[in-house]
């Protein structure tokens, strides 16, 4: 009895599933039969044309090809005046140098890839050389790591004569290979103050650069820090050197700080050098990637995404190009998915109604033993 019972649901419950996938199968068997004709008429061409374009995507070598970059060697200024907190990121009131390494570190995001950067350090009266320039995109990382530790801590004397530290600058780029262009980052505190701009004793243009402007215009207390870059105090009128001036005129007022625009432009036009004032911290990749201080260079370029992209833009006018198909194939889908569902849905019903016969014997069992 049971056996003659569980053929039938055998048999109904195998029967659509083994049409289906048949059919399925004659379906791309059709397909493929009929794929030189499709290629030669309609839109079949399309296929083709993808598959090769992904082929060669997969397979293309990176092209040598020139493009623009730029090579330079930044320096930071980290004289005790940096540390006049009269600029601001994010909202938020910051020092110049932290305002110079955010505009830095967010800098080299738009750098292009193959572009080289270096970092220096200006105290006292010559700038040091701290990493020769290495490609941005390979070792980002180690470039945001090493900015984000300049500070004044580095600094080995007290003294901030920018004339000699820019004029260093542009000596330490020219002995590096490559040469590169010099970005001077400051805000031209000198101390002591100078009466006037040295001559620039080194062949002018031999090395391009600019002299990056950093702080506010108006005058603000400067920080006195101790040797760990802690502030113990601001530095007062007696403190520092101050400029003589001339009975009834104002005193000199050294111990404030503000950004002195007029003398950075004029040892820029002395040393042969640009200058732009840094006024937010997307300022800094204008200036970076100004087009005066970029050279040529031939790089590996990967240009895998062209033919990737125009595969796919096939793709998507092929399968999306006539909407009406493209419905009727997801109507299709759906109704065999419903029919799959359902026949599911028929098979598990026998097997149902024998565990609720199973169910009730034990009732039918117990039931005459109560009377």
């Amino acid at each position: 009895m049971s056996i003659s019972q569980s053929t039938p649901l055998t048999s109904r419950g195998a029967a659509p599933g083994g049409a289906l996938q048949q059919s399925r199968w004659q379906r791309l068997l059709d397909q493929l039969h009929r794929l030189p004709g499709n290629l030669k008429r309609g839109r079949g061409w399309m296929l083709a044309l993808a598959a090769a374009l992904l082929l060669l995507a997969a397979l293309l070598p990176p092209l040598r090809l020139a493009r623009e970059v730029v090579n330079h060697l930044v320096v930071i200024d980290i004289t005790q005046s940096m540390y006049v907190a009269d600029t601001s990121v994010d909202g938020r009131t910051v020092s110049r140098l932290a305002f110079a390494r955010r505009a830095l570190t967010d800098a080299l995001a738009v750098l292009p890839c193959g572009s080289q950067l270096g970092l220096g350090i200006f105290a006292s009266r010559r700038t040091l050389l701290l990493l020769a320039p290495i490609d941005v995109c390979e070792n980002r990382i180690e470039l945001e790591q090493a900015i984000e530790q300049i500070d004044a801590r580095m600094a080995w004397e007290d003294a901030s004569v920018i004339v000699r530290g820019v004029y260093s600058a542009t000596d330490v780029a020219f002995e590096l290979a490559q040469h590169p262009s010099v970005i001077f980052l400051t805000d031209g505190q000198e101390s002591p103050p100078m009466a006037s701009i040295p001559d620039f004793d080194r062949p002018t243009g031999r090395v391009k650069g600019t002299l990056v402007g950093v702080g506010g215009d108006v005058p603000q207390p400067i920080p006195r820090l101790d040797k760990e870059g802690r502030q113990i105090g601001w530095w007062s009128a007696g403190a520092v050197v101050q400029r003589p001036t001339p009975a009834g005129f104002t005193p000199d007022q050294e111990h404030l700080s503000s950004l002195h625009e007029a003398h950075l432009q004029g040892v820029a036009q002395a040393a042969g050098l640009g200058y732009a004032r840094l006024e937010s911290v997307a300022g800094m990749a204008r200036i970076l990637n100004d087009r005066r201080l970029s050279r040529s260079l031939v790089v590996a370029t990967d240009m895998r995404w062209i033919p990737g992209l125009l595969a796919g833009l096939l793709l998507v006018v092929y399968y999306l190009g006539n909407p009406a198909r493209w419905l009727a194939d997801l109507r299709r889908q759906i109704g065999l998915w419903r029919r799959r569902h359902a026949d599911r849905k028929a098979d598990l019903q026998p097997d149902q109604q024998h565990v609720q016969q199973l169910e009730r014997k034990p009732e039918s069992i117990s039931g005459p033993a109560s009377h």
